[in-house]
């Protein structure tokens, strides 16, 4: 059990020669940590931050039911009350050729299935104006690596930056409080 430092300890009492072990350790790894970082950084020609940002990668299949769910909390529910927004995740399994289907309100069911290898993809559809966006990521070695998003306005696909460019104009005229927020698309989607 975690336990918080009352004012007199952490004030006045130094730290213990166990407890600076522990932090070495735990410094240890960061540099480690940002060594490496480094390293990738300097390889790719391009901040980590720039592929997680544009959700490039993921950790694993909970990375991504945890981003969703965040994702449902902030604009999701709005989105599903406004344009009639849905949400669907599949997982393929490679090993075992099983294939799952969640939906937003699954996510945390989602994030306990655990493979090394496979696909999801997952979908966000935009009812009430005939969009749907879809992204393919390949499982491999329990990462996610995207592949491919496409986006469809009534059924028909269309060049992303445009289907991208289409649903911001449609959002803000169907909820004109979008208009002028800092939001950017990207947090729709």
């Amino acid at each position: 059990m975690k336990r918080v430092l009352d004012i007199e300890e952490a004030l006045y009492t130094p730290i213990s020669e166990k407890n600076r072990q522990l932090i070495d350790e735990f410094l240890e790894i960061r540099q480690a940590y940002r060594s490496v970082t480094r390293r990738i950084e300097d390889a790719l020609q391009a901040p980590l931050d720039h592929y997680q940002q544009r959700r490039h990668f993921y950790l694993d299949v909970a990375d991504l039911a945890h981003f969703r769910l965040n994702f449902f909390e902030l604009v999701g529910h709005f989105l599903q009350k406004t344009v009639g927004l849905t949400y669907r995740l599949e997982l393929w399994d490679r090993e075992s050729h099983h294939k799952d289907s969640f939906s937003d309100l699954e996510l945390t069911q989602a994030a306990c299935r655990e493979f090394s290898t496979g696909t999801a993809v997952e979908t966000l559809e935009y009812a009430h104006l005939n969009f749907r966006l879809r992204r393919k990521f390949e499982i491999r070695g329990r990462h996610l690596y995207w592949e491919k998003s496409q986006f469809f306005v009534a059924g028909r696909e269309v060049p992303l930056t445009d289907g991208l460019m289409q649903l911001q104009h449609e959002l803000e005229a169907c909820a004109p409080v979008l208009r002028g927020t800092v939001l950017k698309i990207k947090e729709f989607t």
